[in-house]
């Protein structure tokens, strides 16, 4: 349902051994949320439980959390982390989006 990259995978592992889910197996939970922008945001979180709600697969070791209300538009979507002269930031490769913001976070699907 949702693939992460290694590059991807090497930020999450550096930014669970510094946050408050130290020591702890976290869980990278994606939901999205309305955006000005597009129709839709990105939210990603490591959370120690996923809601009850959640959808949950797998990825090179790691537990992903799929809210429900978001799997449709986030199926087939590939997570990728990118450094370059101006930071560091999560890449989305979302099949489902029609278009995407210049932001990299929102997008739009299309309204069949």
């Amino acid at each position: 349902m949702v693939e992460l990259t290694p590059a991807a995978i090497q930020e999450l592992e550096r930014l669970q051994a510094h946050g408050i889910s130290r020591g702890q197996a976290a869980i990278l939970r994606i939901q999205v949320q309305p955006s000005e922008c597009g129709d839709w945001r990105y939210d990603l979180a490591l959370v120690a439980e996923p809601k009850p709600t959640d959808l949950l697969t797998r990825s090179q070791g790691w537990t992903i959390a799929i809210a429900a209300e978001a799997a449709e538009v986030l199926r087939g979507l590939r997570v990728d982390y990118i450094e370059d002269l101006m930071g560091g930031a999560f890449r989305f490769h979302n099949p489902n989006a029609s278009q995407t913001c210049g932001c990299g976070m929102a997008f739009r699907v299309s309204r069949s």
